[in-house]
């Protein structure tokens, strides 16, 4: 596994959101996530996708309000 990959309470934190809506949020497909463990059980973030993925967000937000 890459080191650069990080579980939901380390996003949360370097994000500063909860960890249920990191998980929420990986869930419905904003966040990018990798299947980690030997069941492929678990989830890990790279933390540059994930800031780069809530920026395109709020960017898609502010240009819905706009119109």
């Amino acid at each position: 596994m890459d080191d650069s990959l990080v579980n939901a309470a380390t996003i949360a934190a370097q994000l500063g959101q909860a960890k249920s809506s990191i998980y929420r949020l990986a869930k419905i497909g904003v966040l990018p996530c990798y299947k980690a463990g030997p069941r492929q059980r678990g989830i890990r973030f790279d933390i540059a996708e994930c800031r780069a993925a809530l920026r395109r967000q709020t960017t898609q937000s502010q240009e819905e309000v706009r119109r």
